[in-house]
């Protein structure tokens, strides 16, 4: 059976050859000749570090980096931990984060300083957008369409916001009266949401599909979607 051990002291006569030389080429190359690639370390098993201080199985020391990146050199200078990958060869900054701070949602990006850092995560409808040069969160740029929801009840105009598509649902009979359509880029749509008639009327003598009349929603749950051709509404 292979010893896994160092020699006792005072004890393995005659052994201390063969149980130091297990010991060693358990993770050192050995050709058994004189070579010059012997004593490396071919496999690499790390115990468990302990909640003491100084026990972490892996530790390395802040020092100079090579003038020359080595490929699959791994070395530590104060804050960062670079990694040199064969092409070039390139020495790469390995990104880390804060595992102690942050929440889901977070992202994270490169500073000035070449440092990963957190970006915690925005508000609802919020955009990710680059204020400064870097990013941030943000409400959406003006210029995007936004969509207003209303339930009305008693008569009222129809919101006329620029590149504001509206959505009215009306829960008892009254009327919707559609602002001026000359200029309107905005989609209307109208549900009748309750049980009694909504009418959809429009101002300064302006037409629906040509009919100076009100549009007539008679029946629950009918809906129509509106338009306008810059003179007159049309039912889209």
């Amino acid at each position: 059976m292979v010893q896994q051990r160092l020699p006792a002291v005072n004890g393995d006569d005659g052994q201390w050859g063969d149980i130091l030389n297990q010991y060693l080429t358990k993770e050192h190359y050995d050709t058994g000749l004189d070579d010059p690639a012997n004593g490396g370390h071919q496999t690499i098993t790390i115990r468990p570090g302990t909640t003491a201080s100084g026990t972490a199985p892996l530790k390395f020391t802040s020092g100079p980096l090579t003038t020359m990146p080595e490929a699959g050199a791994v070395e530590f200078l104060t804050d960062k931990l670079y990694l040199t990958q064969t092409s070039g060869p390139t020495r790469k900054v390995i990104a880390t984060y804060n595992d102690s701070a942050g929440a889901t949602g977070d992202t994270y990006y490169r500073d000035a300083s070449g440092n990963f850092v957190r970006l915690a995560a925005g508000s609802t409808d919020q955009v990710l957008t680059i204020a400064g040069g870097l990013p941030s969160w943000a409400p959406p740029a003006p210029g995007g369409i936004t969509r207003s929801v209303s339930a009305i009840s008693t008569p009222t105009t129809a919101g006329a916001a620029t590149l504001t598509d509206y959505i009215y649902k009306v829960t008892t009979a009254t009327t919707l009266t559609l602002p001026t359509a000359v200029g309107n880029t905005n989609l209307y749509t109208v549900k009748n949401a309750g049980s009694g008639a909504v009418s959809i009327a429009t101002t300064s003598s302006q037409t629906i599909d040509g009919q100076a009349s009100p549009l007539v929603l008679q029946f629950t749950n009918s809906s129509v979607d509106l338009i306008s051709d810059n003179a007159n509404w049309r039912i889209a």
